[in-house]
């Protein structure tokens, strides 16, 4: 059955300049008249929803972002969100989308304000993590794990491939990149974002160990880059974030060499050509904080 929303269609001009259309209807998604119309895909999205192409879409709820992959056939859906009532709008968003199956949730990492909410979702629906993700679940409120997956693992969704990839640790060390190879999307959450620095201390994650899993999320194949917080991009916002963190770990410890305190470093380190980007203002300082703890090894 085919529900009714509002409409919100978002369109992304790739690398070369090709428009994705939001409301393609061939491929692994195209409805099929020997399956009926019961799981196909609406034609129009409740409000929450921006899609990114064909069968892609991102579920947005207050900062916090939420990729899916909906087919006639399977919904694969990631970060149930941070608490019962976020999540339970989540299911009602999907539902409002398709009746297919909502076979999997992946959880992109194991931070709880994108987790927590996933006991709202269908008892049958598998959930997945990276196998790093596991110590930090057994201490937390959140849905427990069907599957752990190691580097690399593809499942299929109706058709349509999704590969889930660790890059190795970067902001977590068990945050996965969601990658749609046919409709060039990839997602990954905290570790990259369009033209923003990194949340506070950079959860005291070590620099280059994160500059080395963007260079390998930098080679994949894909245009569309979707954070799980603040606008959608592209590839090339995966390159800004890398020459943001080899820029800084540089200058602090160019810094650190010359004998400064962290307070001082604080005081005079500034990065103007960054200066545009969100969150700066508040969270520089911090970032400092976080790359010369890791760089004197406290």
């Amino acid at each position: 059955m085919i529900k009714q929303a509002a409409v919100v269609l978002a369109s992304f001009i790739a690398a070369g300049g090709a428009v994705m259309a939001c409301n393609g209807n061939t491929g692994a998604g195209a409805a099929d008249s020997s399956k009926g119309p019961e799981n196909a895909v609406a034609a129009e999205f409740p409000s929450e929803i921006e899609q990114l192409a064909e069968n892609v879409f991102l579920f947005t709820n207050s900062t916090h972002r939420s990729l899916l992959v909906v087919t006639n056939d399977a919904v694969l859906a990631t970060d149930p969100q941070g608490s019962q009532s976020n999540a339970e709008r989540f299911v009602e968003v999907i539902r409002e989308m398709t009746n297919a199956p909502i076979r999997y949730v992946v959880y992109s990492h194991h931070h709880g304000d994108h987790i927590l909410g996933g006991e709202a979702f269908p008892a049958d629906s598998e959930f997945i993590a990276h196998r790093n993700a596991e110590p930090y679940l057994e201490s937390m409120d959140a849905r427990s794990v069907d599957r752990f997956v190691g580097d690399e693992e593809t499942i299929d969704v109706g058709g349509l491939e999704v590969v889930l990839i660790y890059p190795g640790p970067s902001e977590t060390d068990s945050s996965l990149v969601i990658l749609v190879p046919e409709r060039r999307v990839a997602f990954m959450v905290d570790a990259v974002a369009v033209r923003t620095v990194p949340w506070r201390t950079m959860n005291d994650a070590n620099p280059h160990d994160w500059i080395s899993a963007l260079e390998r999320v930098e080679t994949l194949d894909f245009d569309i880059l979707a954070p799980g917080h603040g606008p959608t991009g592209s590839k090339s916002d995966v390159r800004e974030n890398i020459s943001y963190l080899e820029t800084l770990v540089g200058a602090v410890q160019e810094r650190i060499e010359q004998g400064q305190t962290l307070e001082e470093i604080q005081e005079t380190l500034e990065l103007p050509e960054y200066s545009d980007w969100v969150r700066y203002n508040e969270h520089f300082k911090e970032n400092i904080q976080g790359v010369y703890r890791e760089l004197i090894g406290a």
